[in-house]
């Protein structure tokens, strides 16, 4: 295992690759990165104000842990984001969840998106960051959500000036924080700002992808209507290595 820098080439690879977006979406936006490899396996490990991301692409379960007896040498808690079960289970039988998530990877299967928006759509205001929060059921910290509403495009739609639909993109460029008001429910306004906001994206020459939780039926039966196709499982949970 070696350490390798994110140059322009490792990037555009990165972009290659369902597994991996979220590896280029990272380097890109990060406070700081260190990736790994080893023939085809990769891993990163992201500073994000202070919280550590680790994203691997790996079949191999010595890589894994070879990983991660690096990360247990600097640091106390160390997020895992959008890996494969396979990394799921290793760590599971060593370490102690302090949460975890069970998501879909989505990603754009590169078609022309057909449907047309009929709703004006805007960007979603940093004035409403405590709302967005309180549309996430984690509660978004108000700095991240500032943060990524000033790095990448989000899209709303407004109703007598405030927002009543809205999503946004995580730092890493994953589309997320869909949220429409109960009262603005079944009128297809989710439809409007995701189709929107993936089409920036595209534009930008970025690939549209999420991590959709298991249990999300509606946004699962929604991905499909902006070209978002299923790929593999993938988690989200939180070790503390003390």
């Amino acid at each position: 295992m070696k350490q390798v820098k994110p140059t322009k080439k490792l990037l555009e690879k990165f972009k290659s690759y369902a597994d991996t977006l979220i590896f280029e979406g990272y380097c890109t936006n990060a406070d700081s990165v260190v990736t790994y490899n080893d023939g085809d396996s990769y891993a990163l490990i992201a500073d994000v104000n202070g919280d550590i991301k680790c994203c691997f692409k790996t079949d191999s379960a010595e890589f894994v842990l070879a990983v991660v007896s690096k990360l247990k040498l600097h640091y106390s808690k160390v997020e895992f984001s959008g890996v494969d079960p396979f990394v799921t289970n290793i760590l599971r039988s060593s370490y102690d969840f302090v949460w975890e998530t069970n998501c879909y990877l989505y990603v754009w299967n590169g078609k022309p998106l057909s449907y047309e928006c009929k709703q004006e759509i805007s960007p979603m205001s940093p004035n409403f960051a405590q709302k967005i929060s309180d549309g996430t059921h984690y509660h978004a910290p108000i700095a991240d959500i500032l943060e990524v509403l000033r790095r990448h495009p989000s899209a709303a739609i407004y109703v007598d000036g405030k927002p009543v639909c809205w999503c946004l993109l995580h730092l890493e460029k994953s589309l997320g924080m869909l949220y429409t008001e109960p009262e603005h429910r079944r009128k297809g306004y989710a439809l409007e700002v995701m189709t929107a906001l993936c089409n920036m994206v595209i534009a930008k020459g970025d690939i549209p992808y999420a991590y959709i939780v298991c249990d999300n039926v509606a946004s699962q039966n929604l991905a499909p209507k902006y070209n978002l196709e299923r790929v593999r499982a993938a988690d989200y949970f939180l070790v503390n290595f003390n």
